[in-house]
């Protein structure tokens, strides 16, 4: 029940839900509902559609040559799709095809480079597992430069399954209902394309919170992800179609089994242990929340929440560390930044005084660029200076420190200095390690603005 309910909190609060799948989803839950509403998206959806328009690489065929059973043709062909042209080679093409069949929308006969409609059931659920969230990491590892593709893999490529297969099914499940309802009346089939082009654009639009939720990228390189991946699931539906009969041949999975089977079963471990130490990591923080005067639980929630852009979750529980102990340096840091970008100026400088007094040089002196960043939007110029100085000659190569401090420059008309700022702030992005430049490219764009 409670996996249904993470599934309609998708179309309402799709962030937060992306959240709560992580934390609570089943894949054993999602794997099972994508093959029900696929069957159901098959055999009352696809079947539609495929009535209606010349959608198979059978079809295509048939529009561009008399089938003759060359090697050039029936070479190219599967048995099923075989079986398509010789029926079709013996009766009235002309009828069967031109006029019972209409072209496909837009791109016409080329539809069967990039989606099957003949499919079986559990199609998507391979199609997703082994093709399309491979393909999703690697292109936002390097996108994102999240660091190196095997560990990133390792690391999030269950997580992100649970959400991905829960994308799917809130994406389907309501096309696949109304069709149902609507499967004994004579609807055009142009309404069921309708049912399966959006469902498609559901879908990559829950990828993008997925992303985002589970890698904590920004929406740009999220969005930038997913018009780019869809291509692989496209790939994948298409070899399939042509690989599936050996997947279930008793010889091959028999030598799999015996030759691949420790080394896929440790990888398989492996990514299932590290969702679950993810879990057991946050359940362990929830429950140590129970003590009145743990503040450091809350602390680490609140810093797990605002990886997964949970902003107001995030800002909960750093507020409850920080009532529980008001001198709390970590709390006192992030709810200074979250009030900098709120506005409230005054209240980012109290609660960063209070790290101040504690350690001049927390977070390696970061402390002291966001008191010049605050001073700077408040225009209070001398204390800007100060802080962005002191911390400027600590951290030379910081990009964002040399920008801020580059502005503060040129607002004193201090140009010449102003543009060596810039200058050391782009150079700073450059020679930055790989994996973090483009988080650190925001800075250099900026200050080549400024130059």
């Amino acid at each position: 029940m409670e996996n249904f309910k993470l599934i309609l909190k998708l179309y309402i609060r799709p962030a937060f839900a992306m959240s709560e799948i992580m934390d609570k989803g089943s894949w054993l839950f999602a794997a099972i509902a994508v093959l029900v509403v696929s069957l159901v998206f098959q055999y009352w959806i696809n079947s539609k559609i495929i009535e209606t328009y010349a959608v198979s690489q059978t079809d295509y065929y048939l529009s561009n040559s008399n089938f003759d059973n060359s090697p050039s043709v029936t070479g190219r062909l599967t048995n099923e799709q075989l079986k398509e042209v010789e029926y079709f080679a013996n009766v009235d093409i002309e009828k069967e095809f031109r006029q019972k069949r209409r072209p496909f929308p837009i791109i016409g006969k080329n539809i069967f480079y990039f989606f099957s409609f003949y499919s079986n059931f559990f199609t998507p659920l391979i199609t997703l597992s082994v093709f399309y969230l491979p393909a999703t990491i690697l292109l936002l590892t390097l996108i994102a430069q999240l660091g190196n593709v095997g560990v990133v893999l390792r690391r999030d490529y269950s997580t992100l399954a649970v959400c991905s297969l829960m994308a799917w099914i809130a994406a389907h499940l309501p096309f696949a209902l109304a069709a149902l309802l609507l499967y004994s009346q004579v609807i055009d089939g142009s309404v069921y394309l309708g049912f399966w082009l959006v469902s498609g654009i559901g879908f990559g639009t829950l990828m993008v919170f997925a992303l985002r939720t589970v890698f904590g990228v920004d929406f740009g390189r999220a969005i930038l992800t997913i018009s780019i991946s869809w291509i692989f699931y496209c790939f994948g539906t298409y070899i399939y179609g042509f690989i599936s009969p050996w997947l279930f041949s008793p010889f091959l999975l028999f030598f799999a089994l015996i030759y691949l089977g420790g080394y896929l079963g440790s990888e398989v471990r492996g990514l299932g242990n590290s969702m679950r130490q993810k879990r057991d990591l946050k359940r362990f923080l929830q429950n140590a929340t129970v003590n009145p005067n743990d503040a450091d639980a809350h602390l680490q929630l609140g810093l797990i929440y605002a990886k997964r852009h949970q902003e107001g979750k995030a800002f909960e529980h750093f507020t409850k560390a920080f009532e529980i102990d008001n001198e709390e340096i970590d709390a006192n840091y992030e709810l200074g930044k979250i009030a900098r970008k709120d506005g409230d100026l005054q209240k980012a400088i109290n609660h960063f005084s209070v790290v101040v007094e504690q350690n001049d040089k927390y977070s390696l002196s970061e402390i002291w660029r966001e008191i010049g960043a605050t001073y700077l939007e408040a225009d209070m110029q001398k204390e800007a200076f100060d802080a962005l100085d002191k911390f400027v000659t600590r951290r030379a190569f910081d990009s964002e420190g040399l920008y801020y401090f580059g502005i503060l420059l040129k607002k004193q008309s201090d140009d010449e200095r102003a543009k060596e700022m810039f200058a050391r702030s782009i150079e700073a992005v450059k020679t930055a390690p790989y994996y973090r430049r483009s988080e650190l490219q925001k800075w250099s764009r900026l200050a080549r603005k400024e130059l």
